[in-house]
């Protein structure tokens, strides 16, 4: 009695795995294998692409790399995903910049700058102000043990650190100080 059982639930078991697999599958649109039922020219100010576009599903499908280059866009692939920027748009993104005196959080929201200033004072300052004070006990120690008046063993590791400190701690104020600029033209 226990067999049947057994394999009675196996059976069900394997067709709920099938079953849903298939399903699964049926959600995700792909034209992965689907058939070409045609090809078009691709002609760009005057010029036809050696690259040809496709018609599947009913669709018609260009070369995108070949096609932005054509247009001198700038083509990015990250995962599946395909950014196009011609060179209008960075023109235009470059002028925004410049014209924001190069402030990136102009015309952010207030909650968001808010919640940034405070990541950036306790999240990012505060520990690398608090390990450059570390940094700078251990290179004191240091060099009040150096032997024989020449350079402790590490302190040149320990004054490197400390420059990085420096440089984050330079860094992070400049930021803070681009967020308060952005909050005070918000108020």
């Amino acid at each position: 009695m226990k067999k049947w059982a057994y394999l009675l639930s196996g059976v069900v078991i394997g067709a709920l795995v099938a079953t849903s697999g298939s399903a699964l599958a049926a959600q995700v649109k792909s034209l992965v294998g689907q058939k070409v039922t045609g090809e078009y020219k691709v002609i760009v100010n005057g010029k036809e692409l050696q690259e040809k576009g496709a018609v599947i599903n009913g669709k018609t499908n260009a070369p995108v790399r070949v096609l932005s280059e054509s247009i001198g866009a700038d083509l990015k692939v990250s995962g599946k995903t395909i950014t196009i920027t011609t060179q209008s748009e960075m023109t235009l993104e470059t002028e925004n910049k410049s014209s924001s005196n190069e402030n990136q959080y102009i015309g952010s929201s207030k909650e968001n700058l808010e919640e940034l200033k405070y990541s950036i004072e306790n999240r990012r300052l505060k520990p690398a102000i608090d390990g450059r004070k570390e940094i700078l006990a251990e290179i004191e120690i240091l060099k009040t043990s150096g032997m024989n008046g020449g350079p402790a063993p590490g302190l040149a590791a320990k004054e490197k650190q400390l420059k990085e400190y420096d440089d984050i701690i330079a860094k992070d104020t400049e930021e803070l100080r681009l967020v308060e600029e952005a909050l005070a033209a918000i108020k």
